[in-house]
């Protein structure tokens, strides 16, 4: 199926523009931080199924629409998952096709990575997540089984 939007991990020229969409749905993050996150992928030379991953959603004009940052888990009872501490969508014309981009780009790569679910965590804007911190998919977000 054809799609408005052309999803990707994060590029050079996304990172102001994906940082925008960061600070408008609230996460108290500043942009040096930001920075930070993102070079630490912008320096990668090839995807790990181990590290955090920033995908972006573009639109045919440039515009991010769309990010998620996610990084696969290991969880006792689930096993391996797709955690995404960041799912941020704006559009003022079409959220659902951004949504539905993004979210076939992040079932991808669960699949790729070998996952069983996607655990998408619910918005806490006062609190940016931590790479290395574990959530409680048990009790925060929504969990989506793949198998």
């Amino acid at each position: 199926m054809a799609s408005a939007y052309s999803v990707g991990p994060i590029k050079a020229v996304h990172i102001e523009r994906a940082y925008c969409m960061i600070v408008a749905v609230g996460y108290d993050i500043d942009l040096p931080a930001w920075h930070r996150i993102c070079a630490t992928a912008l320096a990668r030379k090839y995807l790990s199924p181990y590290v955090e991953e920033i995908a972006v959603a573009e639109n045919a004009l440039g515009y991010v629409n769309g990010i998620a940052i996610m990084r696969a888990r290991h969880d006792e009872r689930l096993g391996r998952y797709l955690s995404i501490p960041v799912f941020v969508v704006a559009s003022a014309a079409d959220a659902p096709g951004v949504c539905d981009a993004l979210f076939c780009y992040v079932s991808a790569a669960a699949h790729e990575k070998h996952c069983n679910a996607i655990h998408i965590a619910s918005l806490k804007p006062d609190r940016w997540p931590v790479a290395n911190e574990r959530p409680d998919v048990h009790a925060d977000g929504l969990f989506i089984p793949l198998r």
